[in-house]
C-alpha cells in the first residue's frame, strides 16, 4: 500500500468532521465556471499542465468615473456594498460592481480608522479586495488582521486565497491547511480542499491533491470543474477507470463541455490499452 505524507494524513481526518454547507462570504465560488466554457484538451500524453485556474472577473485597482453608488442606492454598512457589487458582478456587471466594492473599501478605512481592531471590517476589506484581485493589499492588511487576532478563520481564508493567485503555493497551503484546522465544519471547507487540490496538482502530487479533490466533491459535489481536476488526477496518476467515474460526473453537470469530453474518451482509451 502506498504511504502518504503527513499533509494528506491530516487532510482524511479533517474531512471525516466536516459537513457541507452552503459556502459563506467571500461569496460566489471562484472557480464555478460559466457551464457553456470549452476550453481545447490537451494533447497525448495527457499530462494535467501546472497552470493556475482562472478566477472569475474581478475589478482592477482603477477608480471608475463614478466614485460612489447611485443616489438612493447608497448604503453606510460595507457589508451591504461588498453584496451588492459581488450581486453585480455575478450578472457581469463590472464597472457597476466596482462602484460599490470601492465603497465597501472607503468605509472599512473608515471604519478601521475608529477602531483599529475591528475584524469585521478587516473581513469585508479583505473580501472587497480579493474581489477586486488587489491580492498584495489582501495578505498586507490580513497580516494586520491576524496580529490582533490570530484565529480568526474569514481571514486566513481569504489570505490563503489571495496567496494562492500571487503563484506563492507554499504560504497559500498553510493558510488553508489553518482554516481547515481551526473550521473543521466551515462554510468554506469545500472551497479550501479545492485550493489544496489546485496546490497538490501543480506540485504534481496526485495522491494528495485526489485526496483534497475527492474530500472537496463530497462537501459540493454541484461543480463540474471539481470533478474535471479530480478526473485529471486520478488519470495523471494511472488509475484510469476511477478517472472514467469523475469525468462522468463532470458530464453529468455539464455536458457541453469539450475538455471533459475528449478526456473522457482519451481515459477509456488508455483504459482498454492498459494491461490486465
Amino acid at each position: 500500500m502506498k504511504r502518504f505524507l503527513l499533509p494528506t494524513v491530516l487532510i482524511i481526518l479533517i474531512a471525516g468532521l466536516i459537513s457541507s454547507q452552503e459556502p459563506a462570504e467571500p461569496g460566489q465560488n471562484l472557480f464555478q465556471v460559466n457551464p457553456s466554457t470549452q476550453t481545447q484538451a490537451p494533447a497525448q500524453p495527457h499530462v494535467p499542465a501546472q497552470t493556475t485556474p482562472t478566477p472569475a472577473p474581478a475589478m482592477q485597482n482603477t477608480q471608475p468615473s463614478q466614485t460612489n453608488p447611485p443616489t438612493g442606492q447608497r448604503r453606510a454598512d460595507a457589508l451591504q456594498n461588498y453584496r451588492i457589487g459581488r450581486d453585480l458582478e455575478s450578472r457581469n456587471r463590472f464597472e457597476e460592481a466596482n462602484i460599490y466594492y470601492n465603497e465597501a473599501v472607503r468605509i472599512c478605512m473608515e471604519e478601521l480608522n475608529r477602531n483599529s481592531s475591528n475584524m469585521d471590517s478587516y473581513a469585508v476589506l479583505t473580501w472587497t479586495l480579493l474581489r477586486q484581485r488587489r491580492y498584495a493589499e489582501v495578505i498586507n492588511w490580513g497580516d494586520r488582521a491576524l496580529r490582533i487576532n490570530a484565529n480568526d478563520y474569514r481571514i486566513i481564508e481569504t489570505m490563503g486565497e489571495a496567496y494562492f493567485f500571487l503563484n506563492n503555493y507554499e504560504h497559500s497551503l498553510i493558510m488553508m491547511q489553518r482554516y481547515a484546522a481551526y473550521m473543521p465544519r466551515g462554510d468554506r471547507a469545500s472551497t479550501v480542499f479545492f485550493f489544496m487540490g489546485e496546490i497538490y496538482r501543480n506540485q504534481r502530487k496526485y495522491l494528495h491533491a485526489d485526496i483534497a479533490y475527492t474530500t472537496a466533491v463530497t462537501l459540493e459535489g454541484n461543480v463540474f470543474l471539481w470533478w474535471l481536476r479530480l478526473g485529471m488526477v486520478r488519470e495523471a496518476a494511472g488509475e484510469y477507470a476511477s478517472a472514467i467515474e469523475a469525468y462522468e460526473r463532470s458530464l453529468i453537470l455539464n455536458p457541453n463541455n469539450r475538455e471533459t469530453t475528449d478526456a473522457l474518451e482519451r481515459t477509456r482509451r488508455l483504459l482498454a490499452a492498459a494491461p490486465r
